[in-house]
Order: structure tokens, then sequence, then C-alpha cells
């Protein structure tokens, strides 16, 4: 009996140790030997929070090199159906002043979002390439921490006395710290979103004038302009308002309200803004080579929207301009 219980303690004993060592080896081989390599993975399988990193860092690259075609190429890697509005709930995830949501909005408005929330962010946000240049202070002399006492002597003489010596102080002032601030210098503003390339894919006659401010100045800066040609299906111009076979020019504001100038006289429009179906500030039902800028300060502008078609190279075409004016500061 005592040898039986001998062989089965030293049969347990074995497979125990056989299991270590099975263990053993298949952590050794699994780990070092033969460890496991994942490859060919796109950004689609990544993790919701790795992509929303991506996403931002696309948008950052956006805010400085202003081209949406190359942000838009970068985020259809991600397999998104309407990346705009998967770019435009990532901004609303962050606080209104939180410098990443003008990112992200900057860009989702960009990629064609009309949100009125994303409008309200981009017209809030401060990116660093607005910051202005805070002022500095220089001296002109170095401060002295107090005034120097120096004494002077002078001996007189008097008929009845003895010479007699008498003190006299004078006070110099020591030189005062002067603060000067440097003029205002002029901040990079981002320049218009074209969709698609100006000019080479606009209409002939289309011509566009930068605003003349100066430094510290608020203008109305054309931040998007978008052109639709008839049945044209880019850039979400086929659910934009009037339709693929539809005509006029759409202007929206974004920053404050202020009247339409066209042609250099202000227009007598009604303020579209609450209108969902227009999804704009103000709309002109027929393009006819008007020139557009914004009242109430300097403002960039665009003339010769007329119905000329790129396509078809056939004038009285029906198309589309949408305008996206941004009240901001040089």
């Amino acid at each position: 009996m005592t040898e039986f219980k001998l062989r089965v303690r030293a049969l347990v004993i074995a497979i125990g140790f056989a299991v270590m060592v099975g263990i053993g080896g298949g952590l050794f081989f699994g780990w070092i030997v033969w460890p496991v390599q994942i490859t060919n993975v796109d950004l689609a399988d990544l993790k919701t929070v790795a992509q929303d990193d991506y996403i931002l860092l696309v948008a950052k690259t956006f805010a400085y090199d202003q081209d949406v075609e190359q942000a838009r190429a970068r985020l259809a890697l991600l397999n998104k159906a309407r990346v705009e509005d998967y770019v435009a709930a990532r901004a609303q995830k962050y606080r209104a002043d939180d410098p990443d949501a003008g990112y992200l909005a900057n860009l989702a408005r960009a990629l064609g979002s009309r949100e009125v929330k994303i409008a309200q962010i981009v017209a809030t946000s401060i990116l660093p390439s607005q910051i202005a240049e805070t002022a500095t202070l220089v001296f002109s002399e170095s401060p002295t921490l107090a005034p120097t006492i120096t004494p002077t002597y002078t001996i007189t003489t008097a008929i009845t006395s003895s010479p007699a010596r008498t003190a006299t102080r004078t006070r110099t002032p020591a030189p005062r710290a002067t603060a000067t601030t440097k003029p205002p210098v002029a901040q990079p503003v981002g320049g218009t979103v074209w969709l698609p390339t100006f000019p080479a894919e606009w209409p002939n006659g289309v011509q566009f004038q930068n605003a003349n401010v100066s430094p510290g100045q608020k203008y109305w800066h054309l931040a998007q302009a978008l052109y639709c040609d008839l049945r044209d299906m880019r850039f979400d111009c086929g659910t934009k308002p009037g339709g693929v076979d539809g005509i006029g020019i759409y202007v929206s504001l974004i920053g404050g309200i202020a009247p339409l100038i066209l042609n250099g006289t202000p227009a007598n429009l009604e303020d579209k803004s609450l209108d969902a179906q227009c999804q704009c500030t103000y709309s002109l039902d027929f393009p006819n080579g008007q020139s557009i800028k914004i009242g109430n300060f300097p403002s960039d502008t665009i003339s010769g929207l007329a119905l000329n078609s790129v396509k078809t190279q056939i004038p009285q075409t029906h198309v589309r301009y949408f305008l996206t004016f941004q009240l901001v500061t040089r």
C-alpha cells in the first residue's frame, strides 16, 4: 500500500512538472521566439480614442496649411460615410473655449458642415495663427534703485567770527523706466477655402480682392467660397439648397450680422439666418455677374458671379455659389 502511494505521488509530481514545463515553454516561444506581430492594420481598425487623436492631428495641420483637399484625403482613410459630420461631432465633445474644439470646428466647416453649433464655435475660437502679439515694455534707461545725495561744501568768512563751514545737499533724480508699446503687427489670417480650386476650376470672370486693412483692424474675411456647377455632386453640392439643377447665390455670415453690399450698393434683402431651408444669411435668386461684399466693416470682395458653367462651357447655365464671410481681426 505504501509503495502504491509513492507511485501515485511520483505520478502527480511528474504531471505537475510536465505542466509547468509546458506552460513555461509556451510562454517562452510565444513571447520571445515567435511573438505575435500585427500587420496591415488600417486607420479604420483603430480604437475610437486613437481615431479621435488622428482627426485632431489632421485638424491642427489644416489650421496651418489650409489645404482642405489634403485634409479630406487624410480623413478618407477612416472610411467614414460623412466625415464632416463625424468631425463636427468630435468638436462638440470639447468645451466651446477649448482650442481643440476650434481646430475641429474649423476643419468641419471647411469640409462642408453647416451645423449651427459648429458655426458658433468657429466664431468664438482663437487659433494660434490669430493670437495678437503681446505688448512688451522697453526701458529707455536702466532704473536706479535709490536717489543719490551728493554733498558740496562752501567756506564763508565773517568779519567778527571765525571761519564757518556750511554744507549744501543737492538731490539728483534717478532716471525713470518708461514703457513703450510696440505698434500692432499684422497677424496671419487663414486663407480662403476655395471649393473647387480657384481660379482654375471656377467660371471665367470671377475675381477676388482682399480687404485693405491695417493690423488690429476688424474686417469681413471670405473664409470659404463654394462653386456648384450644373448637377455637380462634389463637395456635397447635391444636398445643398437649390438642388443639383438650381441657381442662386447663398451668403452666410459668421461673427455678426451686417448688410450685404451688392455692386457697391447696400442690398435690401431679408435676413434668413433662421431659415433652415436656406441655411444662409442672405440669398440671391439670380447670379448675374454681381460684385459682393459685406458692410459696416472693410470686406473682402468677390465679383463676376454669373450663370457660367465650367463643365459645359455654356453661358446661362444653372449654377450656384455659396459664400461664407467671417468677421476677424487682422
